[in-house]
Parts: C-alpha cells; sequence; structure tokens
C-alpha cells in the first residue's frame, strides 16, 4: 500500500483512537486509502459495514477491498450477499441495510460503520432517499462502537445530523476544497443557445475526454443524440439503466480510460457522483444543479490529484424561472436553488464563495491534496 500523507496519517490515527471521525478532503485527495489501511491492518478483527450510495462506486470499492485480501461480500445489486463469516467488509447500501439485511447486521455485530460519500445523509435523506437520513442512528441501533464518515462536501447542516446522533462527538477533520489545478468558468448563456455553445466548447477540446452534468434522464438521451450526430465518442450514464446495462457501461468508460481513447460521458448528478476516473479532464454542467453540494459534487470530477482540469458552468436567470415550479412544495429546496443563483450571478471569486458555503469563515489547517 501507499504511504500515509501527513493528513492522511492524521485521519488514520484518530480513526485509531476515537469512536467517531468526520474527514471531509478534496476529491481525488485518498481519502479511501485512509479506511483501506485501516481495514488491512485490522483485518483479522474488524467487521466493517461499508456504506455505498452508488452500486457503481461499491464495486470499485469491493475490487481494491479484494486487492488488500480483504473477506468481502457484496450487498448491493439484484444478487447481493450477507455478510462475510467472522472478520471481513461487507458492502451495503442504506436501502439495503434497513430493509432485506436489517436482521442479519444485528446477528452480525459489526464494529465498525464506514460512510462514503456522506453527505448523502442531508443531500438525499429529505425525500430523493430517505434511509440515508437514518444512518446516523446506525450506530446506535447495531451498537457499532466505532464510525467513519467521509466526504468532498459536508456542509455545516449535516455535520449535526450526524453529530446529533451520534454517542459521543465526532472528531471532524479537514474542510471543503476544489481541487486546486481545477479552473472553474462560468457562462451566462440562455438555453436556446446552449447547444451552440456546447458544440464549440466539444469542438475546442477535440482530443480531451469529459462530462457533461444535465438535471433529468431525458436530457442525458437528448444530449447523447446530439454528441453523436457531431460524431464525438458519447455515453450516457442515469437511473433509467438496467444493472446490466451500467456494468458495461462501467467497462467501456475503464477501456477508454486506459487506452487514452477520447470519450465523453453524459450523466445526471446522482449518477455522475460514481465517476472516478483521472482521464476526464474536462466538466460541463450544461444547466444550473439544484444546490451548491450538487455543483460541487460535479465540478470535482476533474482536476483530481495531479491532474489538471476545467469546470465549465452554463446558467441564465431564466434557468430559475424555468425550474422554480419543481421546487414549490419544498422551502428547504428553494432555499438551495436561490444560493445556486446567487453563486452564478456574483461576479467574486467562484472558489472562494463555495469554500465559504461550506466552512464558512476561513480557518487554519487546510487538508493537503
Amino acid at each position: 500500500m501507499h504511504p500515509l500523507r501527513p493528513f492522511q496519517k492524521e485521519a488514520y490515527d484518530t480513526l485509531c483512537q476515537q469512536n467517531h471521525t468526520i474527514l471531509i478532503a478534496p476529491t481525488g485527495s485518498g481519502k479511501s486509502l485512509i479506511f483501506q489501511t485501516y481495514l488491512n491492518n485490522f483485518k483479522g478483527s474488524t467487521r466493517a459495514i461499508f456504506i455505498s450510495p452508488l452500486n457503481a462506486l461499491a464495486r470499485q470499492h469491493e475490487k481494491h477491498f479484494v486487492a488488500l485480501g480483504l473477506n468481502v461480500h457484496q450487498g448491493v445489486g439484484k444478487e447481493g450477499l450477507g455478510p462475510p463469516a467472522g472478520s471481513g467488509v461487507w458492502i451495503l447500501n442504506p436501502e439495503k441495510l434497513f430493509g432485506k439485511f436489517r436482521k442479519q447486521a444485528e446477528e452480525w455485530r459489526p464494529n465498525l460503520l464506514i460512510v462514503d460519500e456522506a453527505h448523502c445523509v442531508w443531500e438525499w435523506g429529505e425525500s430523493f432517499r430517505p434511509e440515508f437520513s437514518e444512518l446516523p442512528k446506525l450506530a446506535s441501533l447495531l451498537k457499532i462502537q466505532k464510525t467513519f464518515w467521509c466526504s468532498a462536501t459536508v456542509p455545516a447542516p449535516a455535520l449535526a445530523q450526524i453529530g446529533n446522533a451520534l454517542s459521543s462527538s465526532p472528531v471532524v477533520l479537514g474542510e471543503f476544497r476544489l481541487p486546486e489545478r481545477l479552473e472553474v468558468i462560468k457562462f451566462r448563456v440562455p438555453p436556446h443557445a446552449r447547444m451552440e455553445l456546447l458544440r464549440s466548447l466539444l469542438d475546442s477540446k477535440e482530443k480531451e475526454s469529459g462530462m457533461i452534468f444535465v438535471a433529468t434522464r431525458k436530457s442525458s438521451e437528448r444530449l447523447l443524440q446530439y454528441l453523436h450526430q457531431w460524431n464525438i465518442p458519447a455515453v450516457s450514464y442515469h437511473a433509467g439503466m438496467s444493472a446490466e446495462e451500467r456494468i458495461a457501461l462501467e467497462n467501456i468508460i475503464a477501456t477508454h480510460a486506459q487506452k487514452g481513447d477520447r470519450l465523453w460521458i453524459v450523466a445526471t448528478s446522482a449518477f455522475g457522483m460514481g465517476m472516478d476516473y483521472s482521464f476526464l479532464k474536462v466538466c460541463i454542467l450544461f444547466e444550473p444543479s439544484f444546490n451548491l453540494l450538487s455543483l460541487a459534487q460535479a465540478l470535482g470530477r476533474v482536476g483530481r490529484g495531479i491532474n489538471h482540469g476545467q469546470a465549465y458552468v452554463l446558467w441564465h436567470e431564466n434557468d430559475f424561472l424555468r425550474h422554480s415550479w419543481l421546487l414549490e412544495h419544498s422551502p428547504r429546496n428553494r432555499e438551495r436553488y436561490k444560493e445556486v443563483q446567487t453563486w452564478c450571478e456574483a461576479p467574486d471569486c467562484h472558489r472562494a464563495q463555495l469554500e465559504k458555503y461550506f466552512n464558512g469563515e476561513p480557518k487554519s489547517g487546510k487538508v493537503e491534496e
């Protein structure tokens, strides 16, 4: 395994010594290496439930755990397995954990809970996938003494939601920060002129691969047709795909990544979160995200690690008028969408605005990349 860098070592030591740890670190900075190291060093005595929000991410983590020689059972998907016999790692999503596998989880008596992409507790727990909101209570329900929560984007309400449900106050390490090598560019362009701008951007990136984020599955399929008409290698990734289609698509993406061939991925925000590929250099938000957390997650798909990246946000005030009816029954979501509009319209530094939203006033001790 790779040696731990200073921020990883601090998080690892905290995980070993404390009951509950929340780590906020930039996308691509190596958060996974921390819990991988712990699981590898304590593989004979650890029964870990590993929560992943997306099956694609779950499969990626499974490969890493297996490579370490860990006893891993994949509980997501149609053929989801129960817990390993004895010590090991059981990969689940909240729906399976609180549903089909609840009794088996109690009988297995896990002693570690790891929640990857912990921001989903707050972002998805209200309505999209309500089981996520129950995760902070899981430690008490299953008498799990040690928990580790990690994400690049954890706003203050999410920290409070997690911390208030735990038996003791968690140690919070790090803060939100966009990748240092990421350039963020905003374009104010009306929806009717957006396709022309997209074509121009893609033509200027003729040898590069990237992602295009859209709000709906219908939009992803429509945009994919345009990219094919422009003879641009592209695939779409969204909730309407079967498990078999998603696995096949992940294999296509992995092949392009290995060969360095050009490929553009059109994805909805939830599914784009599972894209962790260093060959993606450009991110285009075809329309504004519905909240700043989703926007920050999308921007973080590129410029990861040592790579340079560019992110383009296409927006117009008409976007916010057009979509406002979707949020009329949720005051909280309306407020979040208004925050996105304020970010788009502000002339100030894009990076500083996002960091202030997540972190409040600047503080010392930044997590290094």
